[in-house]
């Protein structure tokens, strides 16, 4: 069986890679207060878990990953848009990773757009859709 924690994990632990390394916000694991921009907010989104199978052997669990720069808000939307491709760049199309019970694969990770406002934040988001089976 294809857990949503192995997910998260292995996708969280590819985030960590990135360099250079960036503070990450998890689900339920706030930043401590006063941490200087830039950082991360990691969101896992699963979507659905399908298997066609008579045995019910073969789950396929789709969803997505929607990683969030945060940077200064009235600066310029560069640091967040240079900082999201190079999230992207850590999950590229086709990119497989070993978790319990399976594989992890991520389809084209994609910059959604340069960025909006968030309260005192500069918000740009990354999205990266998996499917592990």
């Amino acid at each position: 069986m294809i857990r949503t924690s192995d997910i998260a994990n292995a996708l969280g632990q590819r985030l960590l890679t990135l360099d250079p390394a960036l503070p990450v916000a998890w689900p339920n694991k706030d930043l401590p207060a006063g941490t200087a921009h830039p950082y991360l907010i990691f969101d896992l989104a699963p979507v659905s878990r399908t298997d066609d199978t008579t045995t019910a052997d073969a789950p396929i669990t789709r969803g997505f990953v929607q990683v969030a720069v945060m940077t200064k808000i009235n600066s310029f939307a560069s640091q967040g848009m240079s900082i999201a491709e190079d999230v992207a760049a850590l999950f590229p199309n086709g990119l497989k990773l070993t978790i319990t019970g399976g594989t992890l694969e991520t389809g084209q990770a994609e910059v959604q757009d340069d960025g909006y406002p968030d309260g005192p934040h500069w918000r740009t988001p990354v999205r990266i859709p998996y499917m592990a089976y």
